[in-house]
């Protein structure tokens, strides 16, 4: 079963949503700074316009009864890695769970046939720190700490 075009056109609909909600939204600004408006507006075209590429281009898929199993085991692994990763970042905080889901992640990703353990170490440590950095140290953002860490 091919799901592209009620799902574009779903998107379309949500992007719609989106973006007479965002124009509901009222705050000053100073010196005409966008504001709580841009974000928001920008996420919700770039949601119409995909919703308009599943609607318009004509997928090679339309052939196939519907996804194989290995895509299904993969996106159901990938949905439980991100509850593990939530329920992670809640009990054990950011330093912790990080390193260990993008490890996680790089096994789900890379496949059976190309997982070199060292290489997914080298990817953890590098997202953790570079997300530490840009969040941490140049926005002055909190990351989560944890009930534990």
């Amino acid at each position: 079963m091919n799901m592209d075009k009620p799902l574009g056109a779903g998107l379309i609909a949500f992007g719609l949503a989106g973006i007479g909600v965002t124009m509901q939204i009222s705050v000053r600004t100073f010196n005409d700074d966008p504001g709580p408006k841009l974000f928001p507006m920008i996420g919700f075209t770039i949601l119409i316009l995909c919703g308009l590429g599943m609607l318009l281009v004509k997928s090679a898929a339309e052939a196939k009864p519907g996804p194989d199993r290995g895509a299904l085991t993969r996106g159901t692994l990938m949905f439980g890695l991100m509850v593990a990763y939530s329920l992670g970042l809640w009990i054990f905080g950011y330093y912790v769970a990080t390193p260990i889901m993008v490890y996680a992640f790089y096994h789900v990703f890379a496949g059976a046939g190309r997982r070199v353990p060292w290489r997914g170490a080298v990817y953890a440590l590098a997202v953790t720190g570079a997300v530490h950095l840009v969040f941490s140290t140049m926005l002055n953002t909190l990351l989560p700490t944890g009930m534990i860490f």
